[in-house]
């Protein structure tokens, strides 16, 4: 168990360890600047399989993950036909994700920031009827720091957006209306 708002390299050796996460809400960090939410369960540092990144992981709420030793996982996988394919296809949605990134950060801002909204309900958001609950720990500061955009923006576009009746607030809580 990882508590929330703890770095993943304050519990574990995560040069030494692959983590597989079971439950939980993660942002990973390249060179201090936020760029992958994750939620699902999926391996969060398959990049130091190869050694290729330094990164870091943020417990976004409590987590709960499995680890393994990164050497028998490079060896496991090395030994596979199929263990060349996942990386294939890793790097490939890496490189995907990267491609999208930089697509997302040539918008304007308002149109930026409803995307990562829906990004956010889509990776990690619970859905009830047609709103989407944007779990409580994407403040207004995280939100800033994924979209790249500032605080005070974010808050005018909220503003905004619950004017236009794309979403609404619920004691700190983003809503996403009319969410399918």
């Amino acid at each position: 168990m990882i508590k929330k708002d703890v770095l993943f390299s304050q519990k574990i050796n995560i040069n030494e360890q692959i983590c597989y996460l079971q439950q939980g809400v993660t942002c990973s960090y390249f060179q201090g600047i936020p760029n992958r939410i994750l939620a699902k369960p999926q391996f969060l540092n398959v990049e130091l399989i190869l050694g290729t990144e330094v990164m870091d992981i943020e417990a976004l709420t409590d987590c709960q993950i499995l680890l393994f030793n990164r050497l028998e996982i490079m060896e496991h996988i090395f030994a596979m036909q199929e263990g060349t394919f996942f990386l294939f296809n890793y790097e490939k949605e890496k490189k995907d994700f990267l491609i999208n990134r930089i697509e997302l950060l040539r918008q304007k801002g308002y149109p930026r920031l409803v995307q990562l909204l829906n990004e956010l309900a889509y990776e990690c958001g619970e859905t009830v009827g047609n709103e989407c609950y944007i779990p409580k720990c994407f403040t207004i500061k995280r939100i800033a720091a994924l979209s790249n955009l500032s605080t005070h923006t974010i808050s005018l576009f909220h503003e905004k957006m619950v004017k236009d009746k794309i979403l609404r607030k619920d004691g700190g809580q983003i809503i996403l209306l009319k969410y399918i």
